[in-house]
């Protein structure tokens, strides 16, 4: 990708990040009442791996980082790696080369592998305990 091309990408997902949080910040004591109830533990007693997922975003932007940890580790884990992505994608426009270097390593295709992993064994350890 080209550096105008790039930076044009950063600044975007930026604004839309900006957009979203505030959006999200502003209607979710609204919005919480009209999600629906787990599938698995409604009918089933047993908790999926995004169980908590919903909470857990709402409880981060909210400032509760301890609850939110305990509702869905692995969401809290997600958003912070996207956090961090953002964080070193803004570095990365400054000319700084390890930001650019960690944006490659941290949005190569073992990622997503490494993050199906985790998702499968978290809704095995969660399904034991």
């Amino acid at each position: 990708m080209t550096d105008k091309r790039y930076k044009i990408t950063v600044i975007v997902l930026d604004a839309l990040a900006v957009i979203g949080i505030l959006t999200l910040k502003s209607i979710a004591k609204f919005m919480i009442d009209y999600f629906p109830e787990c599938y698995f533990l409604s009918n089933f007693g047993i908790e999926c791996p995004s169980c908590g997922g919903t909470r857990c975003v709402f409880q981060f932007f909210g400032g509760n980082f301890g609850e939110a940890f305990l509702l869905n580790p692995l969401f809290f884990l997600a958003i912070v790696y996207i956090i961090v992505l953002f964080v070193f994608m803004n570095l990365s426009l400054f000319g700084l080369k390890f930001a650019r270097r960690a944006v490659r390593i941290m949005t190569a295709w073992q990622v997503p592998v490494i993050f199906a992993v985790g998702l499968a064994l978290f809704g095995i350890i969660r399904l034991i305990f």
